[in-house]
């Protein structure tokens, strides 16, 4: 027998009982036919039941028609329980649906790691010290002049970059009265070169727009913001839009997956370190300092 009419015999249960059934009993009075009596032929053919599991199994794959009665059954009894059988699966969706958020959370946060080149020679820059009350803290926010000199230093063996943290800011493309929000980030020019960072749309921020500063207003948008508010507008490169009293140029979308280095947060804009009025103050700690080590070099 086919494996197709086994498996098409899982499907048409009731149908092959009966031709089961039909079977035994033509065997049967075919032996009474050639003379044979009812009871001894009975005797010498065994039980019925027997015969006719035996033959079940042969003309059917017996795990998948076990795991169908299976499914009947349990089908019935959630019919004949209804109110218990709701709660249950309503319990059971809500416990799958609680597992899976977490997993995806952890999964953002603790497990993935950043989409850029060689993230496992990434790290975060970090220093400890006393706090006003007297009591040890490790913080990992730092100066812009105190970053420029480690940047200094460290060059030889490491990048390193400025990313402030991503924050909401109001925005408008239009007129005041049309102002909405968005995640933003101070990144260093250089950060995307570094990532090894990919445009999906005109360019990126280089480190000739990371100079001075306010001398450089310009803004890349991740892929996602672009599409999810800009319509994927190709030529929403030149396009403009107001934050607080400055005026800035979109000159890119950032290719896919890069939604920025904070894992779990989604930024939609990046703007250079240079365009934040901390870049001048010794005593403003606004930003974390990400060391990209070079290959060979260690900590």
């Amino acid at each position: 027998m086919s494996l197709w009419t086994r498996l098409a015999n899982v499907f048409r249960g009731a149908r092959l009982n009966r031709e089961l059934d039909e079977e035994l009993r033509s065997h049967l009075e075919e032996a009474v036919e050639h003379g044979r009596d009812p009871a001894e032929a009975q005797r010498a053919f065994g039980s019925a039941l027997k015969q006719s599991e035996a033959s079940r199994d042969a003309k059917l794959i017996v795990w998948l028609g076990s795991l169908r009665a299976d499914a009947v059954f349990g089908w019935r009894q959630l019919r004949k329980n209804k109110v218990t059988s709701a709660a249950a699966i309503l319990s059971l969706a809500l416990s799958i649906g609680a597992c899976t958020s977490a997993f995806r959370l952890i999964d953002a946060l603790l497990l993935r790691p950043l989409p850029v080149a060689n993230p496992e020679r990434l790290f975060v820059a970090g220093r400890q010290g006393i706090d006003p009350g007297g009591n040890s803290r490790i913080s990992e926010s730092w100066e812009y002049p105190l970053f420029r000199r480690m940047r200094t230093v460290a060059r030889e063996k490491a990048d390193l970059i400025a990313i402030s943290n991503a924050s909401r800011v109001d925005l408008t493309y239009k007129s005041d009265q049309e102002m909405e929000k968005a995640t933003l980030q101070y990144v260093s020019g250089w950060m995307f070169s570094t990532f090894v960072l990919r445009p999906a749309l005109g360019r990126l921020l280089t480190e000739g727009d990371d100079l001075e500063p306010n001398a450089h207003p310009y803004a890349v948008l991740s892929y996602d913001y672009w599409k999810r508010r800009l319509g994927q507008d190709a030529k929403v490169v030149g396009r403009t839009f107001r934050m607080g009293n400055d005026v800035y140029t979109i000159v890119g979308v950032v290719a896919p997956p890069f939604t920025g280095t904070e894992p779990g947060a989604m930024t939609d804009i990046f703007i250079p370190t240079m365009m934040h009025p901390g870049v001048i103050r010794s005593d403003w700690s606004w930003f974390r300092t990400y060391v990209h080590l070079k290959p060979g070099a260690a900590i």
